[in-house]
């Protein structure tokens, strides 16, 4: 590989558990779809040093944080994590056990984990709903069932990867097939039939976007604001995050690119932010972090509304995880939101990857 002079870029890359090789480039994945960012409708939630969760968010937006009250209040034992999902008024983590643990509002269920789950390797939060991969690939959903959001197919299978909407579920199985159940009102679960193979998915309010083997982002379901309008020149991308009605995604070079819904500033990308090596969309506002490490916000955010600290650091080297399997490549795909590498295949030593098995 490539020395990079960036030795904070090298750290930020040092704790990754295993290389997917992509057709046009290869990226290094965490896992499991661990990831140290979520943002939600009012709140941004990341993961700093030793692996501490910390929740920004619901200051003076009534009555829409009164709906989320409760979603920041990180519990005080809950010790080291290593991913967050955010929903609607809910918050999900993942401890370096594998252990899940849900808080904020729970009128349906949305945070009664089920107590036989056992360690997780994914996790998702929707409008009301929660879904969780357990290490032995099997998709649980609990919540409100509205719309059959919880109703996972008996015969999906083993999957690597989940992401929630309002209503609708999408997972990637381990043949990298792409599965969408739930509310369909808006063609959120219409898979194109020609996707082929998908190695990332993201799900917004009511649209659904993927990431083909090729890099090729495809989008579908709601289009009101542009959020399925994928620019026609953006080329191979590496991860995305759907939020409401707008949609992020990070390019092959790292650079980040919004397109959808930007009456509050929530797609007007920085333009000195430089590479990402993460990112998530909330309800009006978008958060990605720099290959140093720096979170940043743009968007209601970016005003202070939800009172992100500027200099805020995210932690890449995540606490080391305990009792969570690190799935074989050759048992499936290994899908994430978070990019880990940022060097095109050519400059990249062929033994240092894992090609693909579907």
């Amino acid at each position: 590989m490539r020395k990079s002079q960036n030795s904070v870029k090298q750290a930020a890359l040092a704790n990754l558990a295993r290389e997917v090789v992509l057709p046009f480039l290869a990226v290094k994945f965490r896992s499991g779809s661990l990831c140290p960012i979520a943002a939600a409708d009012v709140s941004t939630f990341a993961i700093s040093d030793g692996g501490q969760l910390h929740g920004f968010g619901g200051i003076d937006v009534a009555p829409v944080v009164a709906a989320a009250a409760g979603q920041c209040e990180v519990p005080p034992d809950l010790g080291p994590v290593v991913a967050v999902a955010a929903g609607a008024c809910h918050t999900c983590a993942v401890k370096v056990t594998g252990e899940l643990v849900c808080f904020g509002k729970n009128f349906y269920r949305q945070c009664d984990v089920p107590p036989d789950l056992g360690p997780v390797v994914a996790v998702a939060a929707g409008g009301r709903h929660t879904c969780a991969v357990k290490a032995s690939g099997e998709l649980v959903c609990f919540g409100w069932n509205s719309d059959g959001r919880c109703d996972v197919p008996p015969d999906l299978g083993p999957v690597v990867a989940v992401a929630a909407g309002l209503a609708h579920i999408c997972t990637v199985t381990v043949s990298g097939e792409l599965v969408c159940f739930g509310s369909n009102r808006q063609g959120q679960c219409d898979v194109p039939p020609d996707l082929g193979l998908v190695v990332v998915v993201a799900a917004g309010e009511k649209h659904t976007c993927a990431v083909k083997a090729s890099g090729e982002l495809v989008c579908f379901g709601w289009n009101r604001q542009g959020q399925c309008n994928v620019p026609p020149d953006l080329g191979p991308v590496v991860a995305v995050a759907a939020g409401d009605q707008h949609t992020c995604a990070v390019k092959v070079s790292g650079e980040l690119v919004c397109f959808g819904r930007n009456d509050h500033g929530q797609c007007d990308v920085p333009p000195d932010l430089g590479p990402v090596v993460a990112v998530a969309a909330g309800w009006q506002h978008t958060c990605a972090v720099t290959v140093s490490g720096q979170l940043v916000c743009f968007g209601e955010n970016g005003k202070g509304l939800y009172g992100v600290p500027s200099d805020f650091q995210v932690q890449f080297a995540l606490p080391p995880t305990r009792g969570i399997p690190v799935p074989n490549p050759e048992e499936g795909l290994e899908v994430v939101q978070r990019v880990n590498h940022l060097e095109p295949a050519a400059d990249i030593a062929e033994e240092e990857g894992t090609a693909i098995v579907a």
